[in-house]
């Protein structure tokens, strides 16, 4: 279980991030010349205690020397603010992550200009990640909220070249960065976790801002009854897979269900079949239009490419069953249809992985494969840079009598070959000895040195995945969830159903915002009916253990494990019904049990008289620890007794050395006692 700091308290409501109760958020955001001015304080200071290049493990250990809390306490002291004021100086700590992620993009861009000192800048951004964690970390233990809705989650604009850049959060500078190392922090993981189940929000009022959702620990069924919690990244997501499967359902029906050489009319299996197609094709060109050509990534080409075969499919479709004049009947424009809807199969199914990639093993496969497709580029490079010469090459020797007889042939025998299929009968009666020469340093550069380029690449991209694994599926997820609340804050329309949000928007236009937010509020009850019903029962489970937690002053997430080693976590959730009038009585269970726990493990105990260990063994387990376990805990913020390492470890091996000699003296007063 993790208590819950007294730091400043979360705001639960939209109004309360209003500008005339900005207090309840504590303080104003620094200006973006301040985050200059703190970034580059944070930069003076890695370069200097970076001079060099270390080794990775001398940053990255726990307890470095290099990243000492001498180090930590000077990074929050660079953030400027009034010492004595502890809202001034939170005000401007809060940019610190922030900062310290721009000073790693500023490394990564010296990085590439300066080559001769890439290694020395890598070092440094290094450093400045490990930092990021570490702060992180200990915000995490000391001050959960500060941590996720400042130093994580509000956006901050700073000022580059004298132009304020666009307003970015940690969260999002870490993803967009691909800084594993801040990313597969806990406290980073736990902020994901909160706003992938929809317990923070975006501020409706203020888009720099999140807020945490008020029905939170609410225990009724009706609270949690809104199609405002379909905005929450899990549900989006369960709501994508749902319509993926069926997708994939009714493809399976319609382009194995053809039973007859005749050509049919539309079934309504066939007619709905096509209308999702024609919603997820609105839907990415919707994000199309929005994002623009950043949105075409690997996956949304591989979707659109997906969505062309099948609508390609249905033109033909059209084409059989309108009666108009074409060269071709019905009967074969039908065929057409069906054989190119097949050829669709392998991209149906394979998207599938898209939408399963927040299983761990699917998600770790897709990072392999996306770096694979990374690496692969270089291959194809060099293949079609070779491809290219020998085929001007072999062309050439076709025409030198003036016309070409067999391009066709040759052209074929070049593609085959990079799969292994080549044969050297085509060359042997063409252009002695010079087509055989050129096809056989053809065949050699392909066969031996290309497709061994190629598997050393997708080698050494599958080592470097499986080596991170556990970071690189946490980025992964991190992108995901950031999917879905770098949309915009519209109502959620999942396709196909955006089919009803276009039919509507006329509608919406004509309307008063209020009278329009009502009518799409009603339709999307009247849809999603059955999936907020499954939301609220499950939210409503979870909000009797948070307002248990609330109650214990722990963290909303606290008590949801019921782990052996702690005899009073976990929650006994299966004594409320869901239309209890007393909702307390989970809580009151959970407390009997965790009371009855103890008491038999009391009881057990004692039955003994000589089992229970001594307070001596506890004594001796701390003096076991090691030296630096205290030194570490203190509050390296507040700077109360902070010393540097380097003093300890030198005072240890000063104490050692004396201890050492006065053993020594008395082994040797000894032993003159014992001679006289």
């Amino acid at each position: 279980m993790v208590s819950s700091s007294d730091g400043l308290n979360l705001p639960i409501s939209n109004e309360q991030c209003m500008p005339e109760n900005s207090g309840s958020l504590g303080f104003e955001a620094p200006t973006s010349r301040q985050i200059l001015r703190v970034t580059l304080n944070l930069k003076y200071m890695i370069d200097k205690i970076v001079p060099i290049v270390y080794d990775v493990t001398d940053i990255v250990c726990d307890h470095s020397e290099i990243l000492s809390p001498r180090v930590m306490k000077l990074a929050y002291e660079a953030c400027g603010g009034n010492p004595n004021d502890k809202a001034n100086k939170r005000k401007y700590q809060s940019v610190i992550v922030f900062s310290l992620l721009k000073v790693c993009e500023w490394y990564s861009t010296l990085a590439t200009m300066e080559v001769h000192n890439a290694k020395l800048y890598e070092t440094r951004n290094l450093a400045s990640q490990q930092l990021c964690k570490l702060i992180i970390e200990q915000e995490e233990t000391r001050d959960l909220q500060f941590l996720f809705m400042q130093l994580l989650l509000r956006r901050y604009v700073i000022n580059e070249n004298d132009e304020d850049q666009d307003p970015l959060n940690a969260l999002e500078l870490a993803t967009d960065m691909h800084c594993t190392t801040v990313i597969g922090s806990s406290g980073f993981q736990r902020c994901l976790k909160w706003i992938w189940r929809g317990w923070i929000v975006q501020n409706g009022f203020d888009p720099t801002t999140f807020i945490k959702d008020d029905s939170l620990a609410e225990v009724s069924i009706v609270s949690h009854f809104n199609p405002v919690r379909l905005k929450a990244p899990v549900y989006q997501n369960y709501l994508q897979m749902t319509f993926s499967f069926l997708f994939l359902g009714l493809y399976t029906l319609v382009v194995n269900g053809k039973d007859s050489e005749r050509v049919q009319s539309f079934d309504i299996l066939e007619s709905i079949f096509y209308i999702f197609n024609t919603g997820f094709i609105l839907d990415e060109l919707t994000k199309l239009y929005y994002i623009g050509y950043a949105h075409l990534s690997f996956w949304n080409l591989f979707n659109d490419a997906t969505y062309m075969i099948i609508t390609l499919a249905m033109g033909f479709r059209v084409m059989s069953v309108t009666p108009l004049n074409a060269k071709y009947s019905s009967e074969d424009w039908d065929k057409i249809s069906y054989r190119v809807l097949s050829c669709a199969a392998p991209f149906v199914w394979s998207r599938l992985l898209l939408y399963l990639e927040s299983q761990r093993f699917i998600g770790i496969m897709l990072v392999i494969l996306k770096h694979m497709m990374k690496e692969s580029i270089v291959f194809f490079f060099l293949l079609f840079l070779i491809m290219i010469g020998f085929t001007q090459g072999f062309l050439g020797l076709d025409s030198a009598d003036g016309k070409r007889d067999i391009t066709g042939p040759i052209l074929g025998n070049l593609t085959i070959t990079v799969l292994g299929l080549g044969s050297f009968d085509v060359f042997e009666e063409f252009a002695p000895p010079y087509a055989a020469i050129l096809y056989y340093g053809y065949y050699f550069i392909v066969s031996v040195i290309l497709l061994n380029i190629l598997i050393a690449l997708y080698s050494t991209a599958y080592q470097k995945v499986i080596d991170n694994a556990d970071d690189e599926y946490m980025a992964l997820m991190s992108q995901k969830t950031l999917r879905y609340i770098r949309a915009p804050d519209e109502d959620v329309y999942v396709s196909p159903l955006n089919l009803i949000e276009l039919f509507i928007t006329p509608i919406f236009r004509v309307l008063p915002p209020k009278r329009a937010k009502d009518l799409s509020y009603t339709i999307m009850t009247i849809v999603y009916s059955p999936f907020l019903l499954f939301i609220s029962v499950k939210e409503t489970r979870e909000a009797k253990r948070i307002k248990y937690n609330r109650m214990k002053r722990l963290n909303d997430d606290a008590n949801e494990y019921d782990t052996p080693w702690d005899l009073t976590d976990g929650y006994m959730d299966d004594d409320d019904g869901l239309f209890s009038n007393n909702q307390n009585s989970g809580m009151r269970a959970t407390q009997l049990k965790n009371s009855r726990s103890l008491k038999l493990q009391r009881t057990a105990e004692q039955d003994d008289v000589h089992f229970k260990v001594t307070k001596k063994w506890y004594n001796d387990v701390k003096k076991c620890s090691p030296s630096f376990e205290e030194y570490d805990n203190n509050n390296t913020e507040e700077g109360d007794d902070v010393k540097d390492k380097d003093d300890i470890k030198e005072l240890t091996e000063k104490v050692e050395n004396l201890t050492a000699m006065i053993t020594d003296l008395l082994q040797k007063l000894d032993l003159k006692d014992r001679k006289e």
